[in-house]
């Protein structure tokens, strides 16, 4: 029988599905990522990107789990990313999942299928003058900007963009489009990821400038609920940069698609539980 969805939270882009047959971590970063944060059993890290904010701690993750938590866990990602999270060797040849877009695996009883999104740029892709006033805002942090520069300089920041839809052992579905849902996605992409990849739960980021453009892709993707987290806040709030009210912003996004349940994800350590969906 369908048994209750728990979403769990690290921040950033970073949250862990737990559901019938295992957990599946996606972009698990930074310090509210740990092995205690993560139930026993099949586990799966998905790793979306390779940005710092994405995969920067997930060698690290690897190296600190006991053997018999390393022995029921998995790692999807995209080539470049596997060679670079797994060059330890903590995860044997059978646990490490190298796909392109428009593949699947399943571990245990969990399927993992991946698709392609796009990244927006770095600067905004608009006008000059937004680009320049966003540049402004990071010169106003040169030591935090060069941190950052830094730690991308070791990544595969190349590697492809995927996104991740998860089929648990009850038949729950959840897409997790990461960031790939902005102002300027392609229309034609969605409509092809909603055709072959339908799912009951959707997981988003959103950043302010983009907040006009999700109502659009909700009524392509057709989701039960929906819980939105934003990838680069605290970026935002170091380099002074706007962010959303993510509680308002769900409200009004909620009033925009009411047959649609939405929910914001917005403190490390936060937890959702979703509900089966009715017949």
């Amino acid at each position: 029988m369908p048994v209750p969805l728990e979403i769990r939270y690290f921040g950033w882009s970073g949250v862990a599905l737990v559901g019938a047959g295992g957990t599946v971590a996606v972009d698990p970063f930074g310090e509210a990522a740990t092995w205690a944060t993560l139930p026993e059993g099949n586990t799966v890290i998905c790793l979306t990107h390779g940005h710092p904010e994405h995969c920067g701690t997930a060698r690290e993750l690897l190296s600190r789990a006991d053997p018999a938590r390393l022995a029921g866990t998995h790692l999807v990602s995209s080539p470049q990313v596997v060679r670079h999270v797994n060059r330890g060797d903590w995860l044997e040849v059978g646990q490490v999942h190298a796909l392109p877009a428009r593949r699947h695996v399943s571990v245990g009883s969990l399927r993992i299928a991946t698709f392609a999104w796009t990244h927006l740029p770095l600067l905004p892709p608009e006008s000059l003058r937004a680009k320049a006033a966003y540049a402004t805002s990071l010169l106003r942090h040169p030591i935090e900007a060069l941190r950052i520069g830094l730690a991308g300089a070791r990544l595969p920041m190349r590697a492809p963009y995927l996104g991740f839809h998860v089929t648990f052992a009850d038949g729950r579905t959840v897409l997790n489009y990461a960031e790939g849902l902005h102002r300027l996605t392609d229309p034609g992409e969605v409509a092809a990821v909603a055709a072959e990849l339908p799912a009951d739960t959707l997981l988003l980021a959103v950043e302010p400038e983009d907040i006009e453009a999700i109502p659009r892709w909700l009524e392509i993707l057709r989701p039960r609920e929906v819980a939105l987290y934003e990838a680069h806040r605290p970026w935002r709030e170091l380099f002074e940069l706007p962010y959303v009210d993510l509680d308002r912003y769900a409200v009004d996004l909620q009033s925009r698609s009411p047959k649609t349940i939405v929910r914001a994800l917005r403190e490390p350590g936060q937890r959702l539980l979703s509900d089966p969906p009715t017949a």
